[in-house]
């Protein structure tokens, strides 16, 4: 929030900012003739629209990597916490989503919009509870759907392979590691990410779809839903490189890659996995 710019008051002390923060008039500019805040400079604004920017285009990593350097440099900016909180709800990383929001009240007790998220922050974290409960029960009944015993994402990989690497929403560490391990096999490699909000559709799941006995698909992450492709593919080989926190989203994916239960498909959980998807049969460690 710039408070060195003047606006009208509006009708009411209670009426929305004209300044779009989203604040009512008495907790923003109106606070100014009482005692004018100390905000944000202007290298620090263009940081947060940056980060914002980032978090709208579903870059939440890097949207919470730019929050970090300006909470370092301001640790009292209320935008800052509150944003990196909403950007780590969105991670569904409830504690630190919490632990951020409630500093943010802190700093701004009286923001309606930081206590309503905070709600969502702690209602989310007892749904994700309930949720992840069911999923416990019925994941032995998807242990048909992977290769037991579990071998890694690129077992026999070598030259004349093709290896599709799909990044639905792994760390980008997980997503290199396999691109550059299949490359060091002699392998070629075909890249491909999931936006967000969107499937893999057009030239890259025409692609997919004619994946033969000589290939591999990887699917790197389970955040994002893949598509129809998965159904007409036939490769030599599928895995499912486990990420996040949201153990109904893998089995999602665990179904996509499998084509609705017409192969088998390695699963693997990096070093880095937040979830565990124990019972089921799983590479463990390192990558491949």
């Amino acid at each position: 929030m710039d408070n060195t710019t003047t606006y009208a008051p509006p009708a009411s002390r209670n009426a929305p900012c004209p300044c779009g923060s989203g604040r009512r008039w008495k907790e923003c500019h109106g606070r100014a003739a009482a005692a004018p805040p100390v905000g944000p400079d202007g290298a620090t604004l263009v940081r947060l629209q940056a980060a914002l920017a980032a978090q709208q285009a579903g870059r939440i990593g890097e949207a919470i990597a730019i929050y970090d350097t300006v909470i370092e440099s301001h640790p009292g900016l209320f935008d800052a916490w509150h944003m990196r909180g909403v950007a780590h709800f969105q991670l569904l990383a409830f504690d630190a989503a919490e632990r951020d929001v409630r500093r943010a009240l802190e700093i701004e007790p009286a923001l309606d919009a930081a206590r309503r998220n905070l709600e969502l922050v702690i209602g989310g974290r007892l749904s994700m509870a309930d949720v992840e409960s069911l999923c416990r029960a019925v994941l032995p009944h998807y242990s048909a759907l992977v290769v037991a015993p579990p071998v890694p994402p690129l077992d026999g990989v070598a030259a004349g392979s093709r290896v599709f690497v799909i990044d639905a929403g792994a760390p980008a560490q997980v997503v290199d590691t396999l691109v550059r391990d299949a490359a060091v096999r002699g392998a070629e490699v075909v890249t491909m990410a999931v936006e967000r909000g969107r499937t893999i559709g057009g030239e890259d799941a025409a692609a997919l779809a004619s994946a033969g006995s000589r290939d591999v698909v990887v699917c790197a992450g389970c955040s994002r839903p893949l598509g129809d492709w998965t159904l007409d593919s036939h490769p030599r080989a599928t895995a499912l490189v486990v990420d996040g926190p949201d153990l109904a989203t893998m089995i999602d994916r665990l179904r996509e890659v499998s084509g609705q239960g017409r192969r088998q498909v390695r699963l693997a959980a990096p070093s880095i996995a937040v979830i565990d998807p124990d019972p089921l049969p799983c590479h463990r460690g390192g990558l491949p």
